[in-house]
């Protein structure tokens, strides 16, 4: 029947043959068991640990081991928007479209459904706020919610009323020697290799697989000892250089990707090096790939480091792969709403506004979510702090008229740090014309420069922090990357978006990397001056924006759009220093300005600290600076610390 479908399925039949092959870490397994007993506390069990440490195989072997009716969503394949997500679990459990939070609440109630798993919970940053406040209260009362992901709870978990009282939290470290055993024991491996890969992997399950696979293969093969870091860099080489040059080429090519398809590999593949068949063959044969509905998939780890190494060896390489994958993907979201075409660009842009909405910092301590009544007087202290008693009637009155629009960060006692007003131009109370002169312009604008009759325009009206106001700082930042959950919302039609920047000589450098650039004259708000910036997304909407970023940061030109001068991006030499830095140099940047040592850098990242060290070679000399502390000042006055 379909209401026993979510223990029927065939995907529940390889989760219990899964869990019957599972070995190991029998403490953690009874611990999360007893958490996951129905109708008890907690609510949501947050599941957390270093990628490849083994999270979601214990949260699945645990769950199939309960035999409990369970729904799994993984959120590398979930749009970060409401809809994206409630489709998602549409077509987990078979069911017509579901349109709201409380409709998933009653689906899942109709169907027993007592487990809800989200794995890879962090790349569902954007929706963080939406799943705490409208999405996990309307799920029946005695179901548990478990988000598997890299970091353990935001403050807003610990801060939100209730929240805390129905939260549990499980920190999934190294294996313990016996378990290490048990994982090797399946390999048949001699009692001496056994122990030299016991002792290589020191705990860490993906280390002890890849060293049995590593000796498997090569049995004499010596494995030196060193940090979880420099372990995994050294297994990843040995199995690498078991290829030859081109099968070496697909993988180092496939590593820069998000996922690999057919198509996405025929576009990046030297045109001398392997056919595409056989290149497909070489990925799916190595151990550390797996296919999912997707595509084939490296484990994150091995991306990184095969990628990051090849980003300090040969970036002009990298620019390429990227170049040649952004078409493609282009491609594949065919100017609808395919998540994976965008995602796939998503992931191969470098500039961090961007990047971040999809792929969040490991660190990021900044929750977004919408201001609630008891916000307004902190909002207009923050307005009246930045943009003065007339800047700030302005916000007044915005708050009267479009609460709704705005978000806010927190700070760990709940206090406002931040916040943002943005409203869709079709939404637009346009009586605000009368006492906001921005709303005017804008008005002006859109007659002047006509748009589709289906095209969807934003207005960012406001977006301030508490101590540095519109220049750039980790949680205004967070305020800006929740913007691009609208865009993704409202893509494809989603035309132009306006802004306001007072300070345009400085702040202006970020919003130009991004496409904008300036319409009118600066307007007075008072006693002060502002200026109105578009970013027209052009051909493609968000999807041909995103294009464009990846091949302005390979170093290619892209034109101004003719019809008004604006550009569709800027050239690539009026880029700032830190939008040179690649993906991985911004991580070790923001971790250096954090005042790590290069150790404790390299703990943080799970790298060797060899590599980090070449990195942050490569990070002084693209900022041009010679120590820490000047790329430390660049990091933090360009809002990747705090």
């Amino acid at each position: 029947m379909q209401q026993d479908r979510a223990t029927t399925t065939m995907a529940h039949r390889l989760q219990r043959a899964a869990a019957a092959q599972f070995v190991g870490r029998d403490r953690e397994r009874a611990r999360l068991a007893g958490l996951l007993v129905r109708g008890s506390d907690p609510a949501v069990v947050f599941v957390s640990g270093p990628g490849g440490i083994g999270k979601s195989a214990l949260v699945t072997a645990t769950v199939a081991g309960l035999d409990l009716p369970a729904v799994t969503l993984d959120g590398r394949m979930v749009e970060p928007t409401p809809a994206g997500f409630l489709s998602a679990l549409a077509d987990n459990v078979g069911s017509s479209p579901i349109p709201s939070a409380a409709q998933a609440g009653a689906e899942l109630e109709g169907r027993g459904v007592a487990v809800l798993v989200v794995d890879s919970f962090e790349r569902l940053n954007l929706l963080d706020a939406w799943l705490r406040n409208e999405f996990l209260p309307a799920l029946p009362a005695d179901s548990t919610t478990v988000l598997v992901g890299r970091r353990p709870t935001n403050v807003a978990w610990r801060t939100a009323p209730g929240w805390r009282q129905l939260l549990a939290e499980m920190v999934v470290g190294e294996l313990t020697d016996d378990d290490a055993a048990a994982l090797i024991a399946r390999r048949g491996l001699s009692a001496d290799g056994a122990a030299r890969v016991r002792h290589f992997g020191r705990g860490h399950p993906l280390a002890v697989e890849m060293a049995a696979e590593a000796v498997a293969r090569h049995a004499d093969l010596d494995l030196s000892d060193g940090p979880p870091g420099e372990v995994i860099e050294a297994l990843f080489e040995v199995l690498i250089d078991d290829l030859d040059p081109a099968e070496r080429r697909t993988v180092e090519a496939a590593a820069i990707l998000r996922r690999v398809t057919r198509p996405l590999l025929s576009a990046v593949l030297d045109r001398d090096g392997q056919d595409v068949d056989a290149a497909w063959r070489t990925l799916r044969e190595l151990p550390f790939t797996s296919m999912t509905r997707i595509g084939l998939e490296l484990d994150p780890l091995a991306r990184n480091v095969i990628a990051g190494g090849l980003e300090i060896r040969e970036p002009g390489y990298v620019a390429e792969v990227r170049r040649s994958a952004a078409g493609a993907a282009l491609r594949d979201a065919g100017g609808g709403r395919s998540w994976d075409g965008t995602a796939d660009l998503l992931y191969l842009v470098q500039n961090p506004v961007i990047r971040n909405s999809y792929f969040p910092p490991g660190d990021q301590q900044h929750p977004v979510e919408p201001a609630v009544h008891d916000d307004r007087e902190e909002i207009l202290s923050i307005s009246r702090r930045h943009d003065g008693p007339d800047g700030a009637a302005a916000i007044e009155q915005w708050w009267t008229a479009h609460q709704a629009g705005f978000m806010v960060c927190r700070g760990v006692s709940g206090e406002v740090t931040a916040f943002s007003a943005v409203v869709r131009l079709s939404e637009l109370d346009t009586r605000l014309a009368g006492v906001d002169p921005v709303v005017a312009a804008v008005l002006n604008d859109v007659r002047r420069r006509p748009l589709p009759t289906d095209a969807e325009v934003l207005l960012l009206r406001s977006a301030l922090g508490r101590r540095r106001g519109e220049y750039p700082s980790p949680e205004l930042g967070s305020m800006v990357v929740d913007l691009k959950r609208l865009y993704l919302e409202l893509r494809p039609r989603l035309t132009r978006v306006y802004a306001v920047v007072g300070d345009w000589d400085s702040v202006g450098q970020v919003m130009r990397i991004m496409g904008f650039g300036r319409v009118g004259p600066e307007i007075p708000v008072g006693s002060r001056l502002v200026h109105l910036c578009a970013l027209d997304f052009g051909p493609g909407s968000v999807d041909g924006w995103l294009a464009r970023h990846v091949l302005v940061e390979s170093g290619e030109s892209v034109a101004a759009d003719p019809a008004n001068g604006l550009p569709w991006l800027p050239e690539s030499a009026d880029r700032a220093p830190v939008a040179q830095l690649s993906a991985r140099e911004r991580e070790v940047l923001a971790a250096l300005a954090d005042g790590l040592t290069n150790m404790e850098l390299a703990e943080r990242l799970f790298i060797s600290e060899r590599t980090a060290n070449r990195h942050l070679s490569n990070i002084f000399t693209k900022l041009g600076v010679r120590n820490r502390t000047s790329a430390a000042r660049i990091a933090i006055e360009a809002g990747l610390a705090g």
